[in-house]
């Protein structure tokens, strides 16, 4: 999710051949590497929750565009927004349909018994958990800033502990990419605290987004328990992968 003063709804041939050629490329390497249900899979996982930002944003009446893909993810471009109670608001139809998301591949496993599916399932709901994490430029920032600004300092050693634990390099890179936004938009977010007019709420929103926060992110991490506890994730996602 990206904010943008000057939105546009043209949108060029380059562009579009630039997503479709990220698109093709990732289907063909997750294809190669695992299997075509993967990877169209893991597209829609990206998709999806950047259709859950979208939803809401024109939920709230903003302009808002899908703003492509790159090689770590999806994004979309929406209009600078002055309040925080429309950020958490838009923030929170991401990892809400993702979740949702996952709870369908789940169901699809169910069904069918392809492994495939049960990783989906696990993978979308891990990656909507972390980007519950309460620190921008992680959704689960601009939900938190509605709450107070202590929560977001509390995400900056979630995310160094996840860049101890990441074994991928794809991982690790992006958890180095975030890490210093983190820091310095952590460190904004102190400056802009004192700009009442951002942060006025009503004590009622705020008590919902806090029960909204905490029901969603409660849900995420005991899905992502219940995945832990029955099985080794990590071996079952190798299982399925074509180079033992």
């Amino acid at each position: 999710m990206k904010d943008n003063m000057n939105l546009t709804k043209k949108t060029s041939i380059q562009k579009i051949m630039f997503n479709v050629l990220i698109i093709l490329l990732t289907i063909v390497v997750l294809g190669g590497a695992i299997n075509f249900y993967y990877a169209v899979g893991y597209i829609l996982i990206l998709i999806v929750h950047e259709l859950g930002h979208y939803f809401a944003a024109r939920f709230l009446n903003r302009k808002v565009v899908f703003g492509g893909f790159t090689p770590f993810g999806a994004y979309i471009l929406h209009e600078n927004i002055e309040n925080c109670k429309e950020n958490a608001i838009i923030a929170i139809g991401g990892p809400l349909l993702g979740g949702l998301l996952g709870f369908i591949y789940y169901v699809i496993y169910w069904f069918t018994g392809e492994t495939t599916f049960f990783v989906l399932s696990f993978i979308s709901i891990m990656l909507n958990l972390i980007n519950l994490i309460p620190v921008k430029p992680l959704d689960g920032g601009y939900i938190a800033e509605t709450i107070s600004p202590i929560i977001c300092y509390l995400g900056l050693p979630f995310l160094l502990y996840l860049f101890i634990l990441a074994k991928s390099l794809k991982g690790k890179v992006m958890l180095c990419i975030i890490f210093p936004i983190s820091i310095y938009q952590t460190y904004d977010f102190t400056k802009k605290y004192k700009n009442k007019s951002y942060f006025k709420l009503k004590r009622n929103d705020k008590i919902k987004f806090i029960s909204i926060y905490s029901i969603l992110l409660l849900l995420l991490i005991f899905s992502a328990l219940y995945f832990h506890s029955i099985i080794n994730c990590h071996e079952l996602i190798k299982s399925i992968t074509r180079f033992k």
